[in-house]
């Protein structure tokens, strides 16, 4: 049996030398303000983030992706946000549920 420095001194190793995916993700930031997205399009990398906030001052919003049967957010009032990860690389098409004159496009890609 190893001595418990040599294990100690392995799991460092093994960690130093271990990639780190959650490290390389990112958030990209889209603001809702004047009952539009900004900006409407957004580039990504498969596992980064989408985080879209409310900068409304009285109106609620939601972000509704039609293609992906219906899926939505809760409703985002004033001042807070909503976030989602995207793994798969695609185009998600989306619009606001209660104002569908909004909408907005996240482009995954490699």
């Amino acid at each position: 049996m190893l001595p418990l420095r040599s294990i100690q001194a392995w799991a460092l190793l093994l960690a130093a030398l271990m990639p780190l995916p959650a490290l390389a993700q990112s958030v990209v930031e889209v603001r809702i303000a004047g009952y539009r997205y900004d900006p409407v399009e957004v580039r990504i990398k498969p596992g980064d983030s989408v985080r879209w906030v409310n900068d409304e001052k009285r109106t609620s919003h939601s972000i509704l992706f039609p293609a992906e049967g219906g899926r939505e957010s809760e409703r985002i009032f004033p001042g807070e946000s909503w976030e989602r990860r995207f793994d798969a690389p695609g185009r998600h098409v989306y619009r606001c549920g209660p104002h569908p004159e909004m909408t907005g496009v996240v482009l995954v890609g490699d």
